[in-house]
């Protein structure tokens, strides 16, 4: 399997993507009568398998390490992984229900390369999702599940601290849908994660100077946190939107510009004008 530099699986720990899955490798014993028994077993392994190509080409894809210049082809991956077509087609079915790759036939799958115009509406999208959500989240929010949100949040601090992009990624869109399903609207969980990941495949590649790693110029998680412990919507709207503008045209000026009020404000335009206009 391709190894990948800068990325620690093994220190994701409870979080894991709404679309994926996973658990560990146990050495499975199939009869070779291969009973229906056998067969299910057998499945199960070929499931956790492509699981596991997934979540590696998930990684590869969000740190930079595959674009949307490199075509990727079955027989390729199988190769490079050791496993079956059929395992890499379920996880490329995967990271396509994820919005990370494009598959173009025989041409093979690529990754997304999104436009100025649909990043603008994947950010506008995750926002009109998030502060329709934490709003309800300001309701329903407990002293248990706040715990549980600054947990993940310090887990964040942490992978930042070691400038870890995927597991980052991992912690980061796990935060932001913890929150969310607090709105008791599991029908757009779904369009969420996909969003998210969207969006983080337009941000993370993209290489950034020292400062933004160790002082980012981003509204962090905590003020969030602070508005729903206070059950403050208004101040947790604000915090949420500070939050994603400010982490947008920092992590990817050539799509968001420079100034997140800018940003704000094109966002809260019409529809139509944002995409006919752009930045």
């Amino acid at each position: 399997m391709p190894e990948i530099s800068g990325i620690h699986c093994s220190s994701l720990r409870r979080y894991r993507s709404l679309i994926s899955g996973g658990g560990d490798d146990v050495n499975i014993q199939i009869a070779a009568d291969k009973t229906p028994q056998a067969k299910e077993v057998s499945g199960d392994k070929r499931t956790r398998k492509s699981e596991s190509v997934f979540q590696d080409l998930k990684g590869r894809i969000l740190t930079g390490q595959l674009r949307q210049d490199s075509p990727m082809t079955e027989q390729s991956l199988a190769k490079d992984y050791a496993c079956s077509q059929s395992t890499i087609r379920e996880a490329l079915m995967l990271l396509q229900e994820g919005g990370l790759v494009v598959r173009k036939g025989y041409q093979g799958t690529f990754v997304t390369d999104p436009s100025v115009s649909e990043a603008l509406l994947l950010l506008r999208l995750r926002v009109n999702l998030e502060t329709t959500g934490i709003m309800e989240a300001v309701k329903k929010i407990t002293p248990c599940k706040l715990a549980e949100l600054r947990d993940l949040d310090r887990q964040f601090v942490e992978a930042r601290s070691q400038r870890d992009v995927f597991t980052c990624s991992e912690i980061d869109r796990d935060f932001h849908l913890q929150i969310f399903k607090l709105a008791g609207m599991p029908a757009l969980d779904s369009m969420l994660v996909r969003t998210l990941m969207m969006l983080q495949r337009i941000m993370l590649p993209n290489p950034r100077p020292d400062e933004a790693w160790t002082h980012p110029d981003i509204v962090q998680h905590d003020l969030l946190l602070d508005a729903l412990e206070a059950r403050n919507d208004k101040a947790a709207v604000k915090a949420l939107k500070d939050h994603v503008f400010s982490s947008a045209t920092l992590l990817a000026k050539q799509y968001y510009g420079r100034d997140p009020v800018a940003l704000r404000a094109l966002c809260e335009r019409e529809p139509d004008q944002v995409v006919l206009e752009g930045l």
